[in-house]
Order: structure tokens, then C-alpha cells, then sequence
């Protein structure tokens, strides 16, 4: 089957590699929700997942297709959480804030809650990505503890088993998710932390996502740099400046891609972990 190809830029040789694999986890996780609101299973928050998913994927992979510049990519997850601010899917709209107790939000919860999440959590996740495997590790191993905190293993089950495949296949080199999947993954992790009121947790457990995008974004408006990854003549990562979290694991160390994932999504698992001891109880 054709799909797009995407230069791998930290391969010797810069070979193609098949783009927009994504799409093998959006179809079969919304054709799965939909499956589970048929038979009444979750009817409510199978259709919240289901419809937000649906939505994002398909501006994941119109920005595959032209690749839209980071001005507007910014903004579309806030029109993917449209499907949500729509259906209403829970009824609570308190957030807990800290010193100040439990804040009622009312419909603001859905005006402004909502599509802060799902841009945020969006974006910090695509910014994260780069290297062979890590947008799907890493997004692996927030929605799974997403899925252990919340107890509810039914949701999330089979995308995570999708995404698991992907994520072996994009480690190895094979293929990438592209951003119809970065954004699928993303509006996953937003939507289900809302729905299961898992904020907190989902907020602990994107920290590295959310420092690396601070970085970037401060090297981008007041730096006017790039993150850049160099290659030597073994074929192994370094970087000279540090300009996201990448790049300073990479700062004067030269090591081989699947190593700098490794270790970038050991970091995320840490703070997974530590999500469990600072939300249980709190929000």
C-alpha cells in the first residue's frame, strides 16, 4: 500500500520511510469505540473518544499531506475538542486548584478547560517527537498509565495494543506514525484524562513534554534557533547547544538514536510514576 514518505534524518544516507501510519491506530481505536458505544459499553465516553479522535486524525493527516506551518498547526486541536465541548460527556466542572480548594467552572469547564487540555497536550506531544519511536513509546507509556490510574481497562485496551505495534515498527525504522497520529494519540491522552478526571496526572505526566516545548519555544522567539541534531561519522547523535530535551541529552554526548529514545522515554516513565503519588486523591 502507497503511503507518503518522510526523510529519516538520522539515518545514514537519509533514506525514505513510509509516513502516516497513524492512520493504524485512528481507525481501528474509533471503529473500536464505536463498537463499544453499540453494544452500551461505555456509550458516552466511547463516543467523547470516538468523535475528538476522528476529528484530529483527520487534520493530522491533512497537515501530513501540505505541512501546515506551527502557526496554525498550534490551533487545531482546539477545533478537535469541538466534539467534546458539544456532547457534554460528564457532568462534573470542578477543577481543584491549589491553596484555593475545589473551583466550580460551570460552562466554563467546556469553554475553556477543555480545549486548553487538548491544545496543550497536543502540541507539547508533537513537539516531542523527532526521533525514530519516540512519539509512540512515549505516548505508550502515558496512556497506559492513564489507563492503570483510571482503572478502566475497557477504553483503552485495544488502542494501546494498536499503538504498541506502531510504536515497534517506528523504533525499528520501518514506519513512521506521522502527525495523523501524534495528533490521535494526543487528543486521546487529553480527552480520556478529562473524562476519567485524571488532570493532575495527565499534567505530572506530560512535565517532559511540557519543559521541552518551553525550551524550543524560548529558543525559537528569543534565540531565533532550531533544535539541531548532528550525526558523526558513526552514525550516532550529538548536539552542540542545548535547545530542547533532546538536544540536551544529546550536548556533548554522542549516542545512538535508539539510546537517545530509550533514555528520553525512561524520563517520561518517571514522571508517570511520579504522576501515581502526587495526583492519588488530589484531583
Amino acid at each position: 500500500m502507497p503511503f507518503p514518505k518522510a526523510v529519516d534524518q538520522h539515518k545514514p544516507g537519509n533514506p525514505l520511510v513510509p509516513n502516516c501510519y497513524g492512520i493504524f491506530y485512528a481507525l481501528p481505536s474509533v471503529c473500536y469505540w464505536f463498537l463499544l458505544a453499540f453494544l452500551g459499553i461505555e456509550e458516552q465516553r466511547s463516543l467523547a473518544l470516538t468523535t475528538s479522535v476522528l476529528f484530529g486524525s483527520t487534520m493530522g493527516l491533512f497537515d501530513d499531506l501540505v505541512d501546515l506551518p506551527w502557526r496554525y498547526k498550534a490551533i487545531l486541536p482546539v477545533f478537535a475538542s469541538l466534539p467534546y465541548m458539544v456532547l457534554k460527556p460528564g457532568d462534573r466542572t470542578t477543577i481543584y486548584g491549589l491553596f484555593l480548594g475545589v473551583i466550580e467552572l460551570g460552562s466554563l469547564f467546556f469553554l475553556l478547560l477543555v480545549p486548553v487540555i487538548t491544545t496543550v497536550t497536543v502540541n507539547t506531544y508533537n513537539q516531542l517527537g523527532g526521533l525514530n519511536g519516540l512519539e509512540a513509546l512515549s505516548g505508550l507509556i502515558v496512556l497506559s498509565g492513564l489507563m492503570v490510574a483510571s482503572s478502566n481497562y475497557v477504553l483503552l485496551a485495544f488502542p494501546i495494543a494498536c499503538l504498541g505495534v506502531l510504536a515497534y515498527l517506528s523504533f525499528r525504522g520501518t514506519a513512521f506514525i506521522g502527525n495523523v497520529g501524534s495528533f490521535s494519540v494526543g487528543l486521546t491522552m487529553a480527552i480520556y484524562a478529562i473524562l476519567m478526571n485524571l488532570k493532575l496526572f495527565l499534567l505530572v505526566s506530560l512535565a517532559p513534554f511540557i519543559f521541552n516545548s518551553i525550551l524550543i519555544l524560548f529558543s525559537a522567539f528569543f534565540l531565533r534557533e532550531r533544535a539541531d541534531t548532528l550525526m558523526d561519522g558513526e552514525g550516532r547523535l550529538y548536539s552542540n547547544k542545548v535547545r530542547s530535551l533532546r538536544t540536551l541529552l544529546l550536548h556533548n554526548r554522542h549516542l545512538s538514536e535508539q539510546r537517545a529514545v530509550l533514555e528520553i522515554c525512561g524520563i517520561v516513565a518517571i514522571s508517570v510514576l511520579l504522576s501515581f503519588l502526587v495526583a492519588k486523591g488530589v484531583w
